[in-house]
């Protein structure tokens, strides 16, 4: 074997290829082993080497020499795409039994068998089969995506949904993965700016794509968009990301990045958890003003049918939004109210009565009651977890604040923080950092006072009467501290104890003081784990209310989803287009992860996908060598095994793992 540049028609570049000498009827002639394209470099000093490497490697043969390990990885990659593509027998010698149709057979040295070249396969076979499912080639063919280009997209989406690397960290990715056996692709063609060419393009059709793919969730799994969910979440980015308008730093970071610039991703969700659509906002856009952004969309899309139900937390209502969203008469909205108004309903909250609402574990109870106002209605809700979790939380916040209260107080007991303007806006701030917890607390501070009365009868030192106008001057301007002040005293008090016992002190030292005012703790105490309702569906129950209202949980779960096993977090790109390309690929990814668990939870598994990953993950492709007593090595590329906790996952995923590929070849 030997390696050679050959001249292609379609390439200005030459094409390395692995050759052999063979002889025929005709004389002796080269044939191509392996064609290894034009961006595979072997150094011309290292191609001997190399062939003879392979050569060992297929032939089942113990090298006497040790090489080098880039040797030896330019040589294994070569092997598997020989056993990956499975085109080529050794002329040398044939086991004619190994070509024969039918059971194949021969016999081995089993001592001798090897067992290499392992790639992990499991979650690749999963996500390929959904990507598949979910019609994504059909949808990237409608808007004239080549078949490399559809490959490309599939790869850079099972890797947000995998192993969420760069676009730069795919490419190594591919070396642990089976991608090549399920996709047929030579991944060393890649280029680094593959995978940014291809998110760009997405990009490009990105609302069309969304439609199309939500389109087809909705006749796989019989889906309604009677019920849409609505919420905001961010992705910020380490570094000021300057090439991008949106970016921008915002005190309203929710993993409290306030230190770097982020954008706000706002997500459409139905009753279900699949996602509508999604949009990118500045990093400055608050959950109540994207609102009309979305509604607006809402009305194009369903102006020739009924609107939807919208469900959206306490963070978008405004008094604005309520008559944005009346605005629009046939939009109908699930809403919980925000604590002002809640507080307009403590009286019915704790002497009125309420139902259970049923089908629920009772140590989970929800108590419910509706109170009918004109043309909205009001659901009052009760929940012990809630109540237990919020006073856990307010405990928390109370002990934290007295904690940073204690530590400004002994700042100020040992000097360490003396002026009472920046006292006073230290506790400004700690207020501002605790506001809810904080409204009833009453928290005073008083300055240290330092005053003295001479007295009239009786003649004092003037060294002793100057020491202390200047303590008095230091005391009021605030540029000595209460124990700098007490310690000059007890220096002048000693070194002139007659005169000092007969002058009037006035010395008080600063006090910071604070606690909770019991009356309105109690008060906001009363409200935990009560939370308000309010819709225009008049049409519904109690019950009903409460049911499509915790639906909105599915949105936190999409957030978490995307954050952390997607890859949404951190950013690390700089310009606006890549930013909403990564954004994008996340969106995609999760269409698949969403796919897989909700295939799952209707027949009964509510296992996450980071779980069903971690299982399937040990289910691999591998290269079995078996030398033959006639002389050659048979090479068998093939998938492992399917254990049974395998075969379970596909088999309630209806993924086709039986018939994979398999090639063969001689050596």
């Amino acid at each position: 074997m030997f390696f050679r540049n050959n001249r292609s028609k379609n390439s200005k570049l030459p094409v390395l290829q692995l050759v052999e000498n063979i002889r025929t009827a005709r004389g002796p002639r080269v044939r191509i082993v392996v064609s290894l394209g034009t961006k595979f470099k072997i150094p011309k000093s290292d191609r001997s080497a190399v062939a003879r490497i392979v050569k060992e490697r297929l032939s089942g043969q113990l090298s006497l020499f040790s090489y080098d390990a880039q040797l030896v990885g330019h040589a294994d990659y070569i092997v598997k795409k020989i056993q990956t593509e499975g085109k080529w027998d050794s002329a040398r010698q044939r086991v004619s039994e190994f070509k024969e149709s039918g059971r194949q057979t021969a016999e081995i040295f089993v001592e001798d068998v090897e067992h290499g070249y392992t790639r992990e396969l499991g979650p690749i076979l999963i996500g390929d089969t959904f990507w598949n499912r979910l019609n994504f080639p059909s949808i990237l063919r409608e808007y004239k995506f080549r078949e490399s280009e559809i490959k490309t997209a599939e790869i850079a989406v099972l890797n947000r949904l995998i192993s969420q690397d760069s676009e730069n960290g795919i490419i190594p990715w591919l070396w642990t993965v089976a991608i090549d056996e399920l996709l047929g692709i030579d991944f060393m063609q890649f280029g680094h700016d593959r995978f940014y060419r291809i998110s760009d393009k997405l990009l490009k059709y990105q609302s069309y794509i969304e439609e199309e793919l939500y389109q087809r969730e909705k006749d796989l799994f019989s889906l309604e968009d009677c019920i849409f969910l609505y919420d905001l979440t961010n992705t910020y980015f380490e570094g000021v990301c300057a090439r991008n308008p949106k970016a921008k730093y915002s005190k309203n970071q929710k993993e409290k990045r306030s230190d770097c610039p982020q954008v706000v991703v706002a997500l459409v969700l139905d009753g279900d958890g699949f996602i509508r659509r999604h949009r990118v906002f500045e990093g400055k856009m608050s959950d109540s003003k994207s609102l009309d952004h979305i509604v607006e969309e809402l009305e194009k899309e369903f102006s020739d049918k009924s609107m939807p139900t919208i469900i959206f937390d306490r963070g978008m209502v405004t008094e604005e939004n309520i008559e944005l969203l009346k605005s629009y008469g046939n939009l109908k909205y699930i809403v919980m109210c925000r604590s002002n108004e809640e507080k307009q309903f403590i009286g019915t909250f704790q002497r009125e009565e309420f139902h259970i609402v049923e089908g629920r574990d009772p140590k989970k109870k929800v108590e419910v009651m509706i109170k009918p106002s004109a043309d909205i209605v009001y659901l009052l809700c009760k929940s012990e977890g809630r109540k237990n979790k919020e006073q856990a939380m307010r405990n928390n916040r109370e002990k934290k604040l007295e904690k940073q209260l204690t530590n400004l107080q002994n700042q100020i007991q040992k000097g360490r923080e003396n002026n009472p303007v920046k006292i006073e806006q230290r506790i400004g701030r700690i207020k501002e950092r605790f506001g809810k917890v904080s409204q009833y607390y009453a928290i005073t501070y008083t300055h240290q006072e330092f005053s003295y009365t001479l007295p009239e009868d009786v003649k004092i030192s003037k060294r002793i009467s100057n020491s202390l106008v200047k303590l008095k001057e230091k005391a009021d301007g605030n540029t000595i501290t209460f124990p700098a002040l007490e310690k000059k005293l007890a220096v002048i008090q000693e070194k002139y104890a007659f005169d000092f016992d007969k002058i009037k002190m006035h010395l008080i030292a600063p006090a910071l003081i604070w606690g909770p005012i019991e009356e309105i703790r109690e008060k906001e105490a009363g409200l935990d784990g009560n939370y308000l309702l309010k819709t225009n569906r008049t049409d519904l129950n109690a019950d009903e209310i409460w049911k499509l209202y915790v639906t909105l949980t599915r949105i936190e779960n999409a957030f978490g989803d995307l954050k952390s096993y997607l890859g949404l977090r951190p950013n690390r790109h700089h310009r606006e287009d890549r930013v909403d390309g990564h954004i994008f690929i996340t969106i995609l990814a999760y269409h698949l992860l969403h796919s897989i668990e909700y295939m799952l939870r209707v027949k009964g598994v509510h296992s996450r996908w980071a779980t069903i990953k971690r299982v399937v993950s040990t289910h691999n492709y591998s290269t079995v060598q078996l030398p033959t007593t006639a002389g050659p090595v048979i090479n068998i590329r093939k998938p492992d095994i399917a254990e049974g906790i395998h075969m379970e996952i596909y088999d309630k995923l209806d993924v086709g793992y039986k018939h994979l590929p398999v090639r063969r070849n001689l050596a």
